[in-house]
């Protein structure tokens, strides 16, 4: 099944809310606190979760919820359309992680990454311990030697002395930037072992799968991508909240 079917209005009303934010998000100077600006991107989340979640799939996420500042061991994802609404989303979702002290990892396109900094610093967060970090040896221990090489890459990370400061990592990361440079097989792979091996491990990851790529190109983003997203996660970013996935 496409991501946006046939006889289906809802790709029309992704791209008309995601101008709204746009332009809402324009008129408010960015003011990532006013409610026309939260409610406009929560209603996006909707918008773009019933594409995801369309009557042909069987996930569904539950009423569980876990808060933003209290997400160690989870393996999320998160579906956003246009730069806006992610910049909107990962404001929140970096400052709570900020607040607790983590030290904050990216893994994204480098124009995308910029850009999120720009806006990080345009809405009066610190950056210093927000960083690049690549996923590569991550998904090359699991492509060596599967869930044990994938353990021992996360737990090298975690005794490296760059956390001695911290208590603990808050990763994110994009997938269409993990299967430009590896592979999608080799993707799909390390995502499967990711939920298990971040189990009792200060560390979390989401990550952020581009929607307009799915419903417009196809480039990264394609219909097994998208289906082993929500099969491999155990979260999802939803409404400022993770919510448990089915």
């Amino acid at each position: 099944m496409r991501f946006i079917c046939d006889n289906c209005n809802l790709g029309h009303e992704v791209e008309e809310y995601r101008e709204k934010l746009e332009t809402v998000m324009n008129q408010k100077k960015y003011s990532l606190l006013d409610n026309e600006v939260v409610k406009l991107s929560q209603f996006l989340d909707n918008l773009i979760y019933k594409c995801v979640i369309c009557e042909m799939r069987l996930k569904e996420i539950s009423n569980y919820q876990r808060s933003l500042n209290n997400i160690f061991g989870t393996h999320s994802t998160f579906y956003y359309y246009g730069n806006q609404h992610l910049f909107m989303n990962m404001y929140f979702y970096i400052l709570e992680g900020l607040k607790n002290n983590e030290l904050i990892y990216l893994f994204m396109e480098e124009s995308i990454y910029k850009d999120l900094l720009e806006f990080l610093k345009g809405n009066n967060v610190l950056i210093e311990h927000v960083k690049f970090k690549n996923v590569k040896e991550l998904i090359k221990g699991n492509r060596e030697c599967g869930l044990d090489g994938l353990k021992r890459e996360i737990q090298k990370i975690g005794l490296s002395g760059e956390l001695e400061e911290y208590s603990g990592i808050r990763w994110i990361g994009q997938p269409s930037c993990a299967i430009r440079n590896n592979s999608e097989r080799d993707f799909l792979e390390f995502e499967k072992n990711l939920t298990e091996a971040l189990c009792n491990v200060n560390a979390s990851l989401l990550c952020i799968y581009d929607a307009y790529d799915y419903m417009h190109e196809k480039q990264f983003i394609n219909e097994t991508v998208i289906k082993e997203s929500m099969d491999t996660h155990n979260y999802i970013l939803k409404d400022l909240v993770l919510k448990a996935i089915n």
